[in-house]
């Protein structure tokens, strides 16, 4: 992981035999500048969402701060978590930025204010250069991805979001990229000629004395980074080839997201980003239908957690896909509390380690969740660098390369790379599970090493154990069945497959009586190949006391932008197969869905058309695709 403080590096490059020519970097001196003053130059404002100004639109809630403030304050864009990203009048440094966020947070109609700070990528340590991924080996401080591939190589099916840089078309990562996105909203900053757009692609981060990014001249000077091409790299290079290097995940799919460009990336963009990598809808960017499993964030800003990120991670968790947000601790040589999003709940935050087991001189340490290798800094010898993917070209992309470097940002990959290993064995595994078994299966730092449960974690992360584990844990059951009841004080159906639910309903304990109808089709409870979330929501009583199960990401978030008073109870209450055309694919059974078409809304579900048709002749309305109204296919009975 890079952090503020760059350096002027000197590059030599050496050809290596082999069928594909390539180079590797090597760094032989640095002349350390100091580093630049940050500025902020926009504030992320969140409106409390019961005052009497909440009927008013974001934008006139936000001019009414600003007058009452005597800040001036222009509104940019909502984020995908509802909150507003205002621009300042021009950048500002971190101080008068949290002081004119104060001024606004303690606004009665503000649920919170902060700066919209910016990350960087931590600069590479570039440090004690090895010539060989030892880091993957059974070694006793490396990862033990050979042990780990014993049980799996990964699975296509697994998808790891990477938000950095954007990539490279590196031939090493071909066949394994998803299309992704530029969530970079700033042209200046993207450095591609405009601002957010489907082109996750990589053009250079480079900074020359002079330049100026959105009226911000405090950057440090230094050479484009690929920081996002080596990340993935780590990750899901092509693996057993004979050629560049190895990834710790041989079928994984990368999701290149872009955050990081010119000066670093902002908390909105990287807040947003993370949200729409997880499948949540971000108010002006096209759907994500590849939601990641794993992210993967090797940035990092030297302040508290902003709320905003708070938010996004929570909304991630809450849409269902995502199961590990791993983030690098950070290369201030600092407590890891201080460094952002590594000090955010919900992530697992990853320190750096040496091959003896020690931390790593610039790597944050403290309350981390556990440590990776990420290579070292030697002044006599090139013993510690981490082999990665890169691009030769030191500003503008040029030929496809690998460089020699090192830094949390390569220290958190190894941990990600091993949650996609971890999944493909495992794909029903929890958020919780993933993060329990890799601190269980942890390697104990060696003897001698000056690491500690205090600064490093509880270990090194062991890619073989935490395969091996997450393969031996009990799957839940692939289907189950789900149970039609019918309330008749109330003429409402409602159907679930949760056994505490059912026999809740069964034993009568609910103010009115619920009976079985004696309908009930099948559902998965973990998500399959080709299946799809189905949501429930609960309607509140003014609206009919009921509840709603919405089939699809498109649907779900749909029904929670139309209707704000509903309550989403879970985001993914079971998984089917989506209609195409209204047709199910074969060892499927169609579902059908008929509303009531009353002020005490209700729906139905069913597999039997007659029964539908029959509901449909008492006055409710039938809903799907296709001649038929399909809503959804279920798992044979």
């Amino acid at each position: 992981m890079y952090d503020g403080a760059a350096a002027a590096r000197v590059l030599r490059f050496f050809r290596l035999s082999g069928p594909m020519k390539r180079f590797i970097a090597i760094a032989l001196c640095a002349i350390a500048f100091p580093a630049a003053a940050e500025h902020v130059s926009g504030i992320i404002v969140k409106f409390k969402p019961f005052t009497a100004k909440a009927a008013l639109p974001p934008a006139m809630r936000l001019a009414r701060v600003a007058d009452a403030t005597a800040i001036p304050l222009q509104p940019v864009r909502t984020l995908a978590t509802g909150a507003q990203l205002a621009a300042l009048p021009g950048p500002v440094e971190v101080a008068q930025a949290k002081a004119v966020a104060a001024r606004i947070a303690a606004d009665p109609d503000v649920e919170y204010a902060e700066p919209n700070y910016l990350a960087r990528p931590a600069a590479t340590a570039n440090d004690e250069f090895y010539l060989a991924q030892g880091y993957l080996s059974n070694g006793i401080a490396s990862i033990s991805a050979n042990a780990a591939w014993d049980t799996t190589k990964g699975s296509p099916s697994i998808v790891v979001a990477v938000l950095d840089t954007g990539v490279r078309p590196h031939v090493d990562l071909g066949g394994r990229l998803l299309p992704g996105y530029d969530m970079i909203a700033s042209p200046q900053r993207a450095n591609d000629g405009d601002g957010r757009d489907a082109d996750a692609t990589d053009p250079g981060d480079w900074f020359v004395h002079g330049d100026s990014v959105d009226g911000d001249t405090d950057c440090d000077v230094h050479n484009s980074s690929w920081h996002g091409t080596s990340v993935s790299g780590i990750i899901a290079s092509i693996t057993n080839d004979r050629a560049w290097t190895a990834g710790i995940d041989w079928y994984a799919r990368i999701l290149p997201v872009r955050v990081l460009g010119k000066c670093g990336g902002t908390v909105a963009d990287i807040a947003d980003a993370m949200a729409w990598a997880g499948g949540v809808i971000v108010p002006g960017v096209p759907v994500n239908l590849t939601a990641a499993h794993v992210m993967n964030l090797s940035l990092g800003g030297d302040h508290a957690c902003p709320q905003a990120y708070i938010d996004a991670i929570n909304a991630v968790y809450a849409r269902g896909f995502t199961r590990a947000i791993v983030v690098a601790a950070g290369n201030s040589s600092a407590d890891v509390t201080g460094s952002a999003p590594a000090n955010c709940p919900g992530v697992i935050s990853v320190a750096s380690t040496t091959s003896l087991g020690n931390l790593a001189r610039y790597s944050n340490f403290g309350p981390v969740t556990l440590s990776a290798p990420g290579g070292q800094l030697s002044a006599h010898f090139i013993t510690e660098g981490i082999v990665v993917l890169s691009n030769q070209g030191t500003t503008v992309p040029g030929a496809d390369g690998v460089d020699i470097g090192g830094g949390t940002s390569f220290a958190a990959p190894m941990v990600a790379g091993t949650v996609a290993l971890m999944l493909s064995a495992a794909p029903h595994l929890t958020p919780a599970q993933v993060q329990n078994i890799l601190v269980t299966t942890v390697k104990s730092f060696p003897a001698g090493a000056n690491c500690d449960t205090t600064r490093c974690g509880p270990g090194i992360v062991d890619a073989g154990a935490a395969v091996h584990a997450a393969a031996a844990t009990e799957a839940p059951p692939t289907a189950v069945t789900v149970a039609e009841y019918y309330n008749a004080m109330l003429d409402h159906y409602f159907i679930t497959w949760s056994p505490a639910e059912q026999q809740n309903l069964d034993a009568g304990n609910t103010p009115t009586k619920w009976v079985r109808t004696g309908h009930a089709f099948r559902a998965y409870v973990a998500p399959q190949a080709g299946t799809s979330p189905v949501c429930r929501y609960y309607i509140p009583p003014a609206l009919g006391d009921s509840h709603f199960f919405g089939r699809g990401i498109a649907e779900c978030d749909a029904t929670g932008r139309n209707n704000p008073s509903f309550v989403l109870e879970d985001p993914a209450f079971m998984h089917m197969i989506l209609p195409t055309g209204g047709a199910c694919p074969a060892g499927t059974m169609p579902i059908y869905r008929v509303f009531s078409n009353r002020a005490d809304a209700n729906h139905r579900y069913m597999t039997d058309r007659s029964v539908r048709d029959m509901m449909v002749a008492r006055g409710w309305v039938a809903e799907g695709d296709g001649p038929d109204l399909v809503v959804m296919c279920s798992p044979a009975m």
